[in-house]
């Protein structure tokens, strides 16, 4: 095509530039003038659905905490007048009593001191100096005649084939799993601060004895969660040998029960549960989950902070008919909260008829709300279980708080190395969890003193 001249009017400017190009140029830049206006298009649509409150986290949303706006300068530090003083605990136990004197003026060095006039108490808490403590055993050996053999007294806080304490291999369960630190910090971690000189492969060694000295004390937290009457579930993303796996939890009040399996499927949520599992489950509506509830007798209550960021993501989306359809979800679960755990039979029924109602009288018609809605009603018996049953909660938000370490943990250090090794992590880290849940922890309960109070 001959080439052919075109006026373009470059604006705002105070000149006109003529500009000789071919057809086939020119359409180009019209092309690519059309392309960018529908990314401009599109990039709107993308921020009514991401606005600067909301987050959208595997597809569903979630409302973004405002910054707390600063503290006007001037303002008299502490606690507001009214409301009691965050102080310090005072100790409850003193290890030395020192009282110091002095024989001149600290001020002016002058000797002409007079007699005590009164004295103050002053408490400092502070680390004991840090040394490793190595103790010799001469264990006495003796021949039993019954049994035709040597026999000796067990060490002490010691685990059989140990060359570490219980508090020095507690330590390192700590900072491994309730820390999440990586193995590679751990021994210079304890060099630095003890003079304990520890490789990386002791360290798995630790970890792995103490996850066999722990497994009665895991299995005792599964019975119990597999015996608790709601269990809260949950599962995030994991690796293991560098090949992707999956982390599930199931969570009460008291048990965090950690199983890292290869694959997402519902055999592996039975597998945590247990061959008979019984209760109600309560979770975020994965097809796992129903799968588990239909061959299974377990009970169901699905998490309403997850069907409102579902419908608070059709209000970003849809507009109008999206904020018709959240509002009534919203107003739903707020009359359902007012009465958890004490309703009736006559509440649900009330709370299904707003429900029913409120969805099917909302304006417009698209595809994304009706199915929204659709499934939202076909899913009643499943609704509102925690309304009259004060076992249940109406959210896994216990399953949520559960997976929070691990996830911090998985961004940190990457998942386990091994099969063995993610065995190990999932026993430690159900311990560590399931005591923190009931005040308890490994430095000061270890094997023989836990209590494990079952339900019923």
């Amino acid at each position: 095509m001959e080439p052919r001249e075109w006026i373009v009017r470059l604006a705002p400017t105070e000149y006109e530039e003529t500009v000789t190009v071919s057809r086939r140029k020119f359409e180009e830049v019209l092309r690519r003038g059309e392309e960018l206006e529908r990314k401009a298009q599109e990039f709107e649509e993308y921020k009514k659905r991401h606005p600067e409150t909301v987050g959208v986290k595997h597809g569903k949303a979630y409302a973004l905490r405002t910054p707390a706006e600063p503290r006007a300068s001037g303002g008299r530090p502490g606690a507001r007048p009214g409301h009691a003083p965050h102080l310090r605990p005072r100790p409850d136990h003193v290890d030395r009593r020192i009282r110091l004197s002095l024989d001149r003026c600290p001020d002016c060095h002058g000797p002409h001191l007079s007699e005590v006039q009164e004295t103050r108490a002053r408490l400092i808490e502070d680390l004991p100096e840090p040394r490793v403590e190595v103790a010799e055993y001469t264990v006495e050996r003796r021949y039993c005649r019954d049994c035709r053999k040597l026999v000796e007294p067990s060490v002490p806080g010691v685990l059989p084939g140990a060359q570490l304490g219980l508090r020095a291999m507690h330590a390192i369960v700590q900072m491994r799993v309730q820390h999440r630190m990586p193995v590679e910090q751990i021994p210079p971690l304890l060099e630095s601060l003890y003079g304990l000189k520890l490789s990386e492969g002791e360290v798995h060694s630790v970890l792995a004895q103490m996850a066999e000295a722990y497994t009665p004390v895991f299995e005792g937290f599964v019975q119990a969660m597999r015996d608790a009457p709601t269990k809260y579930l949950d599962e995030t993303s994991w690796s293991v040998s560098g090949d992707g796996s999956y982390l599930w939890v199931a969570a009460t009040p008291r048990e965090a029960i950690y199983r890292i399996a290869p694959s997402r499927g519902h055999e592996e949520a039975m597998a945590l549960l247990g061959p008979t599992p019984k209760g109600t489950m309560v979770h975020d509506r994965f097809s796992a989950y129903e799968a588990v509830a239909r061959k299974t007798n377990l009970g169901q209550q699905l998490c309403w902070f997850h069907l409102l960021g579902d419908s608070k993501e059709l209000e970003e989306f849809l507009g109008d008919e999206g904020r018709e359809i959240h509002g009534v979800m919203k107003t739903v679960w707020e009359a359902a909260y007012r009465v958890a755990g004490h309703g009736t039979g006559k509440d649900v029924e009330q709370l299904w008829e707003a429900l029913e109602g409120g969805l099917r009288n909302r304006r417009g018609s698209s595809s994304r709300g009706e199915r929204f809605v659709n499934e939202v009603l076909s899913q009643r018996a499943w609704l509102f279980e925690f309304v009259v049953n004060p076992e249940v909660e109406g959210t896994n938000n216990r399953a949520e708080r559960a997976l929070r370490p691990m996830v911090v943990a998985r961004k940190i250090f990457g998942g386990s190395r091994s099969r063995r090794g993610a065995k190990v992590f999932e026993v430690l880290a159900s311990v560590v969890q399931s005591l923190r849940l009931r005040g308890q922890g490994l430095m000061r309960h270890g094997p023989g003193h836990l209590q494990l109070a079952p339900y019923g």
